[in-house]
């Protein structure tokens, strides 16, 4: 079951995005340095799949994207959940984006995403606002995916 934290509106996740981000709890990737640890844990939270229809609907006329932090793709309950929830968010003519800490095994299910970031996060080498970072962040564009990190490196915030 995938659990979410909190929501909150945010136009620095996705450039170009007015992002409703959804913080999912028990993202298993437990990064040194994290900025959302409390994401690690999975026992915080409430059900996504019973709420995410009023979160969306809440925010629509705020919203062009919706974008979920902290992965959760541990199990194919879950998988099925995020496929439900991408289904309803583009029924809605609204893009749908995942920050997700894994740096391989998304190839799978990833489609369903208009924008994937991946990438566990590493001190040393930055989050997606520095040039030497090892994370991306990826556009689907007819149906392949454009890499577009380097729009993050236009902003003055990090």
């Amino acid at each position: 079951m995938l659990k979410y934290i909190e929501a909150t509106l945010s136009y620095k996740e996705i450039p170009k995005e007015a992002s409703l981000v959804i913080y999912i709890s028990g993202c298993m990737q437990k990064c040194k340095s994290c900025h959302t640890p409390w994401l690690q844990k999975y026992e915080y939270g409430s059900n996504l799949i019973e709420n995410y229809k009023d979160l969306i609907d809440l925010y629509f006329n705020y919203i062009t994207c919706v974008c979920f932090l902290g992965e959760g793709l541990n199990t194919k309950i879950e998988h099925r959940e995020y496929i439900e929830i991408c289904k309803y968010v583009h029924s809605k003519g609204l893009k749908v984006g995942l920050y997700c800490g894994r740096d391989t095994n998304i190839e799978k299910w990833m489609y369903y995403f208009d924008y994937v970031k991946i990438g566990s996060y590493q001190e040393s080498r930055g989050s997606l606002y520095n040039k030497n970072t090892n994370q991306k962040l990826y556009k689907k564009e007819n149906n392949k995916y454009k890499d577009i990190t380097e729009l993050f490196w236009s902003f003055n915030c990090k």
